[in-house]
């Protein structure tokens, strides 16, 4: 999965990024502003996954990973073009989080006079609905030409009918995250990647000082539907450079029982819809990233195409069934190792090993 962390200039979306990926980019405020990406992957901690390693003894253990982007700033002028390479880049990931400012620094403040993180963010929602917009109105223009040209087949159609309903609900400044639709017609209009249809995800980076100071804005972002938390950047990324037990107890301080990388990961997952899958034995035990409701033939072909295409049965059992009996042997002896059908849907934690036959 790819994340982009976005948001205006200077709010410290490459400090959060250091302290993510444990990377060493320059942060100062006068550094001039970055005209690529900063790109990490980023380990998921799973714990399942250690104690998984520690009972099966494989060669390789291999944990889920999420993989950051840390963009320049975006929407900060009028000039910019919705349809740039760093607009194609960022509208590729899967999901956006919005990093806004909210600490005082007077020079800052001069500089970009809208600091209100609420504006801020009604900005950044009202730019993407209009880069959606255009968007959406281009295509259904050359739709109509080829309507014109005698090119009129139910793929077109289905997908006309798609725009005419984004169009309508951009028009009433309405974000497509809130609008939704048949499932042939979000598959017509899946390709356009449009912006405001991503998940979205607020963190407020403040300061050390401030950082138990944000409830009253953080309510705000959620009464609106947002999923919203808040940072100390600049505290999160001296935290990745010290010992684990030093910070710790530098957490503790903080009232913090988690680094941003384990939290922010735990967020995206839960923005996303995410769970994992397990698959363990002697070479390899693997963490496999799925959405919820993914049916085990789906899953099957997440580890390789082979699978799914000759899916027989999945042999299935629950971590938690594992950790408190002991081995597969056990479980299978207390009825609690199963074969499950290509429509099963995978649960949080399960162990496949997939039967096929190609």
């Amino acid at each position: 999965m790819k994340i982009a962390l976005i948001g205006p200039p200077k709010s410290g979306k490459t400090t959060i990024f250091n302290a993510l990926t444990g990377a060493d980019h320059e942060v100062d405020k006068y550094s001039p502003p970055a005209t690529e990406a900063n790109i990490g992957i980023v380990q998921v901690t799973d714990e399942r996954i250690t104690r998984l390693s520690e009972l099966y003894q494989p060669k390789k253990t291999i944990y889920a990973n999420l993989e950051f982007h840390d963009f320049p700033g975006i929407f900060a002028r009028e000039t910019e073009n919705p349809e740039s390479t760093i607009f194609s880049e960022i509208k590729s990931c899967d999901a956006f989080v919005l990093i806004l400012r909210a600490f005082k620094d007077e020079e800052l403040d001069q500089l970009y006079q809208d600091t209100d993180p609420l504006k801020v963010l009604s900005h950044f929602e009202e730019e993407m609905i209009l880069a959606d917009l255009m968007v959406a109105e281009k295509r259904l223009e050359k739709i109509a030409l080829s309507y014109k040209r005698g090119v009129k087949t139910p793929a077109l159609m289905i997908e006309e009918k798609a725009l005419q309903r984004i169009v309508s609900h951009l028009q009433d400044n309405n974000s497509i995250r809130s609008l939704e639709l048949p499932d042939e017609e979000e598959k017509a209009v899946r390709g356009f990647q449009l912006m405001s249809a991503k998940a979205l995800l607020i963190l407020l980076n403040t300061t050390e000082k401030e950082f138990k100071q944000q409830d009253e804005l953080l309510s705000r972002f959620r009464q609106q539907g947002y999923m919203a938390e808040v940072i100390a950047g600049k505290f999160e990324q001296e935290l990745a450079a010290l010992e684990a037990d030093e910070a710790k107890l530098f957490m503790a301080d903080m009232g913090m029982d988690m680094s941003i990388k384990d939290r922010l990961s735990m967020l995206c997952y839960e923005l996303l819809g995410l769970i994992s899958f397990f698959t363990v034995g002697p070479d390899e035990v693997r963490a496999w990233t799925i959405t919820k409701g993914t049916t085990a033939i789906n899953a099957a072909g997440k580890i390789h195409s082979d699978l799914a295409r000759g899916f027989i049965r999945a042999e299935c059992f629950s971590y938690e069934d594992l950790i408190a009996h002991g081995s597969e042997k056990h479980l299978k002896e207390k009825g609690l190792f199963r074969l499950e059908g290509k429509e099963y849907l995978v649960q949080d934690g399960d162990i496949l090993n997939i039967r096929f036959n190609v």
